[in-house]
């Protein structure tokens, strides 16, 4: 409440010294008479009556103003920050008016420089425009909160505790906005210090930019001299003079415009190139949970369309700007030297522009950013489809996906409808206010050449200038808007540029010699996002160096979720994942990630040759190291009957390989950098049964390695050192093949359920076959149930490993 009644109080004070200093300007003193010789004997030449009435009209407005919020602040303080725009035009108008009177007054009042008491009310009516508009700011921005009492009569102590409370986080808000606007700079600013490596190709643009400026702005200025020179005093020197200097500047003028133009395009350039490297290293070091919730089209948009939006805009309107306010400056200067009645005159017209300009300032970054995030989201189609070509294909849905791309287009479509629309508003609106001053100042140009005030040359140099100025607040409208066009762009880039990767990988431990060791100690874990969801709950368990571990249980239990904390792609909600003993984000990141080596379900090579895959983010690999390792893989012999052997190119995501010959160079991938730690998740699921019986024993062989594997394939599982078997994000059972099978647990239901699957198939499959094959079934049925009950020890004999295998992979 104090700080409403303190505003108040503010404004009130202002308005009243408004009206006094009004007052007493206009009486020249203590002159009252002056009041009823105004209005008796009034002339728009002589009286400066009407100036005192706009004052009053003025004070009155804020007086309303001020008795709304007093009366009914929670309606009148949004209306009045509504209204702010609105408003003022109000105060441009009168600005306007009283501009207009100056000139009224000088046409009576040749000599009007001694009269102090008209120059006193004319300067205070423009700062009371001034004055009015600063009041209307000052009353918007008037807390609406509810006044709160503390006495008991007012309110109950649960009242006020409950209030209080609902304070606390709107003070925390304003804290944060408070810091965030102390802390950053503006976007424009921002934008432009990412300039600052091309601050000499800048300074050496902005020296030819000023001598073009210069050369341009005396053009006009000798166009009035060649015009005196042959019209006014028919003189050949003057008129031969005016021509050659007008050559030499208009030589300069386009030598420094063609080098300036170069130059600045050199700085968008190189600005373009520094925001997409900034942008996608930025991108590149978020967690991996960023990429679950932010799509991939849409930061291919803000890499291709936003960061040209930037760079181009920032550069054009840079330069623009920079040409426009030096040319409107000299212009200017010319102009009051040439007539200060006629520059005056023109100088009406700025207000309405400048208004017009924010205006169509804040309408425009709104488009620019509605228009920037609906190309996104057609991107995320395109994207999408284009990625998923083959699927989108086999269900015959590319018309269905057109049609989709069309509608997120149509929307694009009608936001470029109101921004060209908008565009052309604000062009139609400056344009006619351009041709209203050209026609008004000919007329009153005109006027003062008849009256002997100005010379005809002068005239038409006026006149060039003022066309001169026309196009530089032109231009200067349009830098605004083209710059609320890259704030609205940057807005999202800026947002990845600045954002901090919540998982950060700067460990700095990278021993000699890893072990292996690895250990979850009661982790717990939930996807950020989906933290309602939790994926693992107080997970615990070992893996001892060279131990070949299992993860085995139904989809979703956490398994993979295991594996995404061991390569430290997400941290634990609680409790540790320990390599040796040590957190795994203590670890270096090019360290951990080569120590520890994952091969997924779904491989994604890149497009490069079978060498550079395997040879990936590894530097001078041998072609014998990736064959020794291609052949470990089982995926030599392949590699070596294409027609162009380790330098075939895969294609995109390794379209052209198959899906078993990329999981197999995946694998050689991941052996070539000599890992302590494998993860293996369903790596060998596209495998026929040949490579991955070979697979697994190039797997086997790795003497010395830690191996952890997700599989659905019981022939891989049942052979691990230990199974542990996850359900429902927890650890249910752990243990060797037999013993778990002979607990009846998860594990056991597991491999009942997959037999059983696996007996109903094959029945339907042998009623037409021949004696052999039912023979072979029954021998395979005789294993199943060895399996069943854990007679087949793990490795007791080849006879029933081999015999299991067949069994399970039929």
């Amino acid at each position: 409440m104090a700080g409403k009644g303190k505003t108040v109080a503010v404004v009130m004070l202002l308005t009243l010294a408004d009206l006094a200093a009004n007052t007493v300007f206009y009486m020249h003193g203590v002159d009252v008479y002056k009041f009823m010789y105004g209005i008796n004997f009034f002339s728009m030449f002589t009286s400066m009556f009407d100036t005192w009435v706009l004052g009053v009209l003025r004070v009155c407005v804020m007086l309303g103003a001020v008795l709304s919020v007093l009366c009914n602040t929670q309606d009148a303080v949004p209306r009045i920050k509504l209204s702010q725009s609105w408003v003022s035009m109000y105060p441009a108008a009168v600005f306007a008016y009283t501009v207009t009177k100056l000139l009224l007054y000088a046409e009576k009042e040749e000599d009007i420089l001694p009269k102090l008491w008209f120059w006193a009310q004319f300067g205070g009516s423009l700062v009371g425009c001034v004055v009015f508009y600063f009041n209307w700011i000052l009353l918007s921005k008037i807390s609406t909160k509810p006044y709160l009492s503390v006495n008991k009569e007012e309110g109950t102590e649960e009242e006020i505790k409950g209030l209080v409370g609902d304070e606390e986080p709107n003070d925390k808000k304003k804290k944060r906005k408070k810091e965030k606007d102390e802390d950053g700079k503006s976007a424009v600013l921002k934008l432009m210090s990412y300039s600052k490596p091309d601050l000499p190709y800048l300074l050496t643009a902005t020296a030819f930019l000023l001598g073009a400026a210069v050369s341009d702005i005396f053009e006009p200025y000798y166009t009035g001299q060649v015009i005196d020179g042959i019209a006014i005093e028919k003189s050949q020197e003057k008129f031969t003079r005016a021509i050659i200097i007008m050559t030499l500047l208009s030589i300069t003028s386009g030598v420094c415009a063609g080098l300036r133009g170069g130059l600045f395009s050199v700085c968008m350039a190189r600005l373009n190139i520094r925001l997409r490297n900034l942008l996608f290293k930025s991108v590149t070091q978020q967690e991996i949970g960023f990429f679950d919730s932010v799509k991939t089209g849409d930061i291919t948009s803000r890499l291709t369309s936003d960061t040209s939006t930037m760079s181009d805009m920032l550069s054009l309107n840079l330069n623009i700007f920079l040409r426009s306010f030096v040319r409107g400056a000299g212009t200017l200067f010319f102009m009051f030297k040439l007539s200060w009645q006629l520059t005056i005159f023109t100088l009406v017209i700025v207000p309405v522009v400048a208004g017009v300009s924010k205006i169509y300032g804040k309408y425009f970054k709104k488009l620019s950013k509605a228009v920037q995030d609906s190309l996104a989201r057609a991107n995320e189609v395109a994207e999408e489809t284009v990625a998923s070509l083959r699927t989108v294909r086999s269900f015959a849905h590319e018309n269905g996906e057109c049609d989709r791309y069309r509608e997120k287009l149509k929307a694009t479509y009608k936001l470029n409808i109101k921004e060209a629309l908008a565009y052309g508003g604000y062009s139609m609106t400056t344009h006619t206010l351009e041709l209203a001053m050209v026609v008004l100042t000919l007329y009153y140009g005109g006027h003062l050449v008849i009256t002997n005030r100005l010379t005809g040359g002068n005239l038409v140099s006026f006149i060039l200038y003022q066309m001169e100025l026309g196009d530089a607040i032109e231009d200067m409208g349009s830098v605004y808007t083209g710059l609320m066009q890259a704030v609205g762009a940057s807005e999202k880039v800026f947002e990845y540029i600045d954002r901090k990767p919540e998982v950060q990988n700067n460990g700095l431990l990278a021993p000699d010699k890893l072990e292996g060791h690895i250990e979850f100690k009661d982790v717990c874990f939930a996807y950020p996002a989906r933290k309602d969801i939790p994926v693992l709950k107080d997970v615990s368990f070992e893996v001892s160096p060279g131990e070949v571990v299992a993860l085995v249980g139904p989809s979703g239990s956490g398994k993979s979720t295991c594996v995404n904390l061991l390569e430290h792609f997400y941290e634990t909600t609680s409790g540790q994942v320990l390599l040796d003993g040590n957190p795994i984000m203590a670890y270096d990141h090019k360290f951990l990630h080569r120590m520890i080596a994952l091969v997924g379900q779904e491989p994604v090579l890149f497009a490069r040759s079978i060498k550079d895959n395997i040879s990936y983010a590894l530097n001078n690999c041998s072609l014998e190291e990736v064959q020794q390792v291609a052949r470990q893989a089982n995926a030599h012999q392949f590699i070596a009957e294409l027609p162009e052997g380790y330098e075939t190119e895969t294609g995109e995501k390794g379209m052209q390989l198959s899906g078993g010959q990329k999981q197999r160079v995946a694998i050689a991938r991941a052996l070539i950098r000599r890992p302590a730690v494998l993860l293996l998740d369903e790596a060998t699921s596209a495998l026929d049964a040949e490579s991955e019986h070979l697979v697994q024993q190039a797997i086997q062989n790795l003497h010395g390695h830690t191996v952890i594997l997700i599989a659905h394939r019981l022939s891989t599982v049942e052979r691990a050192d230990r199974i542990i078997v996850i359900d429902r994000g927890s650890v249910v059972e752990q243990g060797r093949h037999r013993e778990l099978m002979q607990q009846d647990g998860l594990y056991a239901k597991l491999v009942q359920r997959q037999l059983l699957g696996l007996d109903s198939k094959e029945e339907d499959s042998t009623a037409e076959a021949e004696p052999t094959a039912n023979s072979q079934y029954g021998s395979m049925k005789a294993s199943r149930g060895r399996l069943k009950s854990g007679s087949s020890s793990d490795s007791d004999s080849d006879s029933d490993s081999s015999g299991s295998d067949v069994a399970i992979r039929v």
